[in-house]
């Protein structure tokens, strides 16, 4: 970018300015000055942009904080920047803006892009959601993908007090603690709860004739096994696989429910009254 101050210094005057951007040979950025390049279309040019049309004050927040950390697999349209309260700012189309007294700069890093560090982005990403759902997939899949703990993403939450998703993204947030690791597996623990069936272990290790597995949802005392099965089970060779891990499961004794993610989505009512009086069976005494 090069400020209008510079601009003035070398003798540009406003009508070749104006000349140049009808030309499209040069972008203004609005009281900044204009960019000699071509139009941003990488993540990194954009945001940089971005920041520097809104403000000296401006951090990249929320899901865009994310991306730039190396997120991956989600779609934001726009960009998300904040700005301290009482911060000089600049709204552009594209930028979904947000000023705040709840974020400082402590809770950003200056390395690199301006931005607020994972587990403030991560706190940030969910609140600034749409819907519900989408909360819990902003604070699911940085957890996921490693870029921050579950205990960090617990400790940037303690501060909000009043909001409309607080109390199920604090549920959801101690599922992923306990083990959950993907959006559906959150969904079953809800209608787990919302049936007053007991707590199960999750992401529980054990080997089987094809090595190490990782059980999604498993009640230890009742030897009952839950799989939660996305898309990606209907493939042939990850059913043929399912198909011996289920089989070696039985044969330690456990009783063993692969559950699509269409039942979970479509008509769960009837498997979680089989999946209650199966537990019965087992000794659980709901």
């Amino acid at each position: 970018m090069v400020p209008l101050s510079v601009l003035r210094d070398a003798g540009v005057s406003r009508g070749r300015r104006r000349a140049m951007v009808a030309a499209e040979r040069w972008r203004t950025l609005p009281g900044k000055g204009v960019v000699t390049s071509p139009v941003a279309t990488s993540g990194e040019a954009k945001w940089r942009e971005a920041l520097l049309a809104v403000g000296p004050g401006a951090r990249l927040g929320g899901m865009t904080a994310l991306e730039s950390d190396g997120l991956k697999g989600y779609v934001e349209p726009g960009i998300h920047i904040w700005v301290p309260k009482g911060c000089e700012k600049q709204s552009l189309p594209g930028v979904r803006l947000h000023e705040t007294r709840r974020w400082t700069a402590k809770d950003a890093t200056s390395l690199g892009l301006p931005r607020s560090y994972p587990a403030v982005a991560t706190v940030q990403g969910a609140l600034w959601a749409v819907s519900l759902r989408q909360a819990m997939l902003c604070m699911v899949m940085p957890i996921q993908q490693k870029l921050v703990r579950a205990d960090e993403v617990a400790v940037a939450f303690d501060p909000i007090k009043r909001h409309r998703f607080r109390k199920p993204l604090l549920a959801g947030l101690r599922d992923i603690s306990l083990g959950a690791e993907s959006l559906n597996e959150l969904d079953f623990a809800v209608e787990c709860r919302r049936r007053s069936l007991p707590e199960p272990d999750r992401q529980v290790v054990r080997r089987l004739s094809q090595g190490r597995s990782v059980l999604d949802v498993f009640w230890k005392r009742y030897r009952v096994v839950v799989e939660v099965n996305g898309a990606g089970h209907d493939a042939l060779e990850v059913a043929m696989r399912d198909e011996v891990r289920i089989t070696d499961l039985q044969a330690q004794g456990n009783a063993v429910i692969p559950l699509s993610v269409l039942t979970l989505r479509c008509d769960p009512d009837p498997l979680f009254d089989a999946l209650a009086e199966l537990l019965r069976a087992r000794g659980w005494q709901g």
